[in-house]
């Protein structure tokens, strides 16, 4: 028997090194990983909204006037009110939002499908389960505000990231409070 054979291997100090310097790596790669899943979640959402802007805008071209607009002013729709919510989906997608059955709503006579609104757009209850008669962002965040020029002077009010109001040339844009309960940014066409 050879007692001279030595054994090769790694010592305990040369693996807690390389532990060590992948958990440093670690640290610096998942914040990283996560700033860059929120940023394509709000370049998503804005996709969203900006999708609802041409829906509308494609029903003032067919009908000749905004949809929800009843009076002289600017009207700004709270979708994160269900009703509201609700009231949107059905007269952009000219369907029942709970059953898909077509259905006219807010002038929207020819059953015109302005926009097709996916199960991506829904609110996701506690249960895992969408709501069709609510909308959400990625974030599943429900405060979204649509702005509409009632008065037809072209200009319009939005919110920028910094809560400020902001006045912009258009007839139609969007934006999305924060929710600090469920960790949703801000953000808005606008900017």
């Amino acid at each position: 028997m050879n007692k001279n054979k030595k054994i090769s291997g790694f010592t305990l100090i040369e693996l807690l090194m390389v532990i060590a310097i992948i958990g440093i790596l670690a640290g610096i790669l998942i914040p990283t990983v996560g700033a860059v899943r929120k940023q394509a979640n709000i370049a998503a959402s804005k996709s969203q909204l900006s999708s609802y802007v041409n829906a509308i805008q494609l029903f003032k071209g067919e009908y000749s006037y905004l949809p929800f607009v009843t009076s002289s002013t600017d009207v700004e729709l709270d979708l994160s009110q269900k009703s509201t919510s609700t009231e949107f989906i059905e007269t952009l997608s000219a369907r029942n939002a709970s059953s898909g059955v077509k259905k006219s709503v807010n002038g929207n006579r020819r059953l015109i499908s302005f926009h097709s609104f996916s199960e991506s757009e829904f609110y996701l209850n506690d249960s895992d389960v969408t709501d069709p008669t609510q909308i959400a962002d990625r974030f599943n965040n429900t405060n979204i505000i649509i702005v509409i020029d009632g008065d037809g002077d072209g200009e319009i009010t939005v919110k920028d990231l910094n809560a400020a109001d902001m006045d912009i040339r258009a007839a139609v844009s969007a934006y999305v409070e924060t929710d600090a309960s469920i960790g949703a940014p801000a953000y808005s066409l606008a900017n």
